[in-house]
């Protein structure tokens, strides 16, 4: 009972360690399993393995373990699951991915390990090379746009907004084919948002200036810091393998509360981004999950629920996305949270610029803030520490229900537009919206 999370789980798993509700119950060595019969007409599948422990069940409860997995582990200390050879289908199903993930993070001897000094050789003249081919057509498609934008602000922005979003989708195919797709991503998103208001046209001049100062940082960057250059290059559409940043760059253990996820469209592949931030050392991060080809997305991160694990967070400054390394199977519901040094609105503003300095391409930030959700003119809120308000944008309405006129602490995403809320803390109880 001692696995149980609280006191509720507890009494719900003893009223289930009776073989009434259960069936194909079954162990062998570690692993236990059985289908237990809920209020809905499929039965939960149920998995258990004692050595961890760790635990799986299909039902939609946020608490590990929840009480069809305590009643299992009952009705099997009491004797009444028997050992067997035929190990249920989801069970081993299970089992085998666990196995594997296990497998994966074991040391093995790599490709590179096993070749000769001359293949190493070699292969690092191919790879610089390489390496170097790309640099030169990234130079050729960010002069290209260069010249472009240098047209567009010479003639004026009062242009028809189909022409402009085709010159910009010609643009942007351009630099995909100069290996810059984040460049050509941006473009195009600004593309969907040309209209011909002021609004519209002062954000395009905005988005144009950072795109300029963007060419001008990679084509400086031998003069610049490293995580300058480490930005500009994330920003160009470089990217490096999940492996080689766990391999290359400290962990941060912590638990690490998972507060919101946002998926998105970039070219043709889904993009997912995942919200963290750590219990213990209130820092942020994202971990970005991706899908091509109408894939699904997949995350093993569940808003609402926090896990212990080790990240490791990509070159830049300031440092924000990061790869998952170890991690435990055990997933909890987040209970009884508040930040430690939640920001006031003028302290989310300045950390916004504090920001913005490193990282000028900087679409979001993720930031706790403390206040009290006030409407707006007509279903507009914003959030308000008594000395000044912030807008939110989006879940605004969500977020005044669950505040009821008190304070409560608001994680979101900060941008240039306000804040868009993910989660509220209320009473030390997080509530994902």
């Amino acid at each position: 009972m001692a696995a149980a999370p609280d006191s509720q789980v507890q009494r719900a798993g003893r009223k289930l360690a009776t073989p009434t509700p259960w069936r194909e119950v079954g162990a062998a060595g570690n692993l236990l399993w059985g289908k237990c019969q809920g209020s809905g007409a499929r039965p939960y599948q149920v998995s258990v393995d004692v050595a961890g422990p760790v635990y799986k069940c299909s039902c939609p409860s946020r608490k590990f373990p929840c009480k069809h997995a305590v009643g299992l582990l009952l009705l099997w200390a009491e004797g009444k699951v028997d050992e067997t050879t035929g190990i249920a289908g989801f069970a081993a199903e299970w089992a085998a991915a666990r196995a594997a993930r296990e497998a994966r993070r074991q040391p093995i001897a790599s490709e590179e390990e096993t070749r000769t000094p001359e293949q190493r050789r070699a292969a690092a003249e191919q790879a610089a090379e390489r390496a170097a081919q790309r640099e030169r057509r990234v130079d050729d498609g960010l002069a290209e746009l260069d010249r472009w934008l240098g047209d567009q602000i010479g003639q004026g922005l009062a242009v028809d907004s189909g022409t402009l979003r085709e010159e910009c989708a010609r643009v942007a195919t351009r630099l995909v084919d100069a290996q810059a797709p984040a460049v050509a991503t941006r473009l195009l998103n600004l593309s969907v948002q040309a209209r011909g208001d002021l609004k519209s046209q002062t954000r395009l001049v905005d988005e144009f200036g950072r795109l300029r100062l963007l060419i001008r940082g990679w084509q400086r960057r031998a003069e610049l810091p490293a995580g300058m250059v480490a930005n500009i290059r994330r920003h160009i559409g470089f990217t490096t393998r999940a492996e080689d940043i766990i391999a290359g760059q400290p962990g941060v253990a912590d638990r690490w509360l998972v507060l919101g996820m946002r998926d998105s469209q970039e070219d043709k592949v889904s993009v997912r981004r995942v919200w963290l931030w750590g219990r213990q050392t209130n820092r942020p991060a994202a971990v970005l999950f991706f899908a091509a080809g109408g894939a699904a997305l997949q995350s093993n991160l569940l808003p609402g629920t926090e896990v212990a694990a080790t990240l490791h967070f990509h070159p830049g400054d300031p440092r924000l996305r990061a790869a998952v390394g170890q991690r435990s199977d055990d997933v909890i519901e987040i209970d009884r949270w508040v930040p430690s040094t939640p920001l006031d609105v003028a302290g989310a503003r300045r950390q916004w610029r504090e920001v913005l300095s490193a990282d000028p391409w900087l679409d979001s930030w993720p930031v706790c803030l403390a206040g009290q959700v006030v409407r707006r003119a007509g279903r507009r809120f914003a959030i308000s520490d008594g000395a000044d308000r912030l807008p939110l944008c989006g879940g605004g309405l969500r977020a005044a229900a669950y505040s009821l006129g008190r304070p409560m602490v608001v994680c979101g995403e900060l941008s240039t537009d306000g804040l868009r809320p993910t989660a509220v803390v209320v009473d030390g109880k997080v509530r994902v919206l």
